[in-house]
């Protein structure tokens, strides 16, 4: 068997889901780019789109981004009016995150595109197949 490294192929689980992660960004890259969003940024708006607000950390442990990291995105995403922050209803200490109009607007631009290349996928694959492999990614990133 021919050994191929974790760089440069998918020899190993590890080396395939990073090509697959990274190809799978790169189909959503001119999306992401066109507004100056990164794959982390994304992480965080499509997070965001899904819940009425969270806090930092349950935003970080969502997006699988580290604390430090998932702040230093939020503070750039508010600057541009993506999101927001609040003080909890219930506790006025706790801060949730939420995503503004601006932000809904641009995540509904950019998830029509995800969608597309997930259609595109789905055909490719066929739709037992694709099932399948989102039933598997699902196991994979619940470990």
């Amino acid at each position: 068997m021919r050994s191929v490294s974790i760089i440069s192929g998918c020899s190993t689980l590890h080396g395939a889901l990073r090509s697959a992660e990274r190809n799978w960004v790169r189909q959503l890259e001119s999306a992401l780019s066109a507004d100056n969003l990164t794959a982390d940024h994304w992480a965080i708006l499509s997070q965001l789109s899904t819940d009425d607000g969270m806090t930092m950390s349950e935003l970080a442990a969502a997006a699988r981004l580290a604390p430090s990291s998932a702040t230093r995105h939020a503070d750039h995403l508010a600057e541009r009016g993506l999101i927001f922050r609040v003080a909890a209803t219930d506790d006025r200490r706790r801060i949730l995150i939420g995503l503004s109009n601006l932000g809904a607007k641009l995540v509904g631009r950019i998830r029509a595109e995800e969608q597309q290349a997930e259609d595109d996928l789905r055909a490719r694959l066929g739709a037992r197949r694709y099932s399948e492999l989102v039933a598997a990614l699902s196991v994979i990133a619940e470990l």
